[in-house]
């Protein structure tokens, strides 16, 4: 999550382009279900618009927003080409700018400077404040 939420979203960016038999472009990613599926302090990390999980490293946001709804999460994802992590609590959704890194120390580091409250550790699925 983020203390400071400046940064704004530009013109939403598919992610993952296939083409169909047809011609006809089509986006795969998660779907607006997924988002309101999600219940009260749960979340998943995306890459390329699908849900992954690391087994070691850290996850570091470097900017984000916050939204009221499921459709208006769906499109921050889009924006972020999917590759980002969203969070919903207490009735708000977040949606951060984020990637894996190898280290505790520089994922820290990096969330230090982007103002950021805690990233998160996959070996143990733990939170370490910045």
């Amino acid at each position: 999550m983020l203390k400071n939420k400046k940064q704004g979203l530009t013109k939403a960016k598919p992610c993952a382009i296939l083409k169909s038999s047809k011609g006809k472009e089509v986006i795969k990613m998660i779907n607006i279900r997924t988002i309101r599926k999600l219940n009260n302090n749960d979340g998943v990390t995306l890459k390329s618009g699908k849900i992954i999980e690391y087994k070691t490293g850290w996850q570091v946001a470097i900017y984000g927003v916050e939204v009221k709804t499921a459709r208006e999460a769906i499109e921050a994802v889009k924006a972020y080409g999917g590759n980002c992590g969203v969070w919903f609590a207490d009735g708000i959704y977040y949606i951060d700018k984020s990637f894996r890194v190898d280290t505790k120390k520089e994922a820290l580091r990096i969330g230090r400077e982007h103002n950021q409250i805690s990233i998160f550790g996959w070996s143990r699925k733990n939170l370490a404040y910045c």
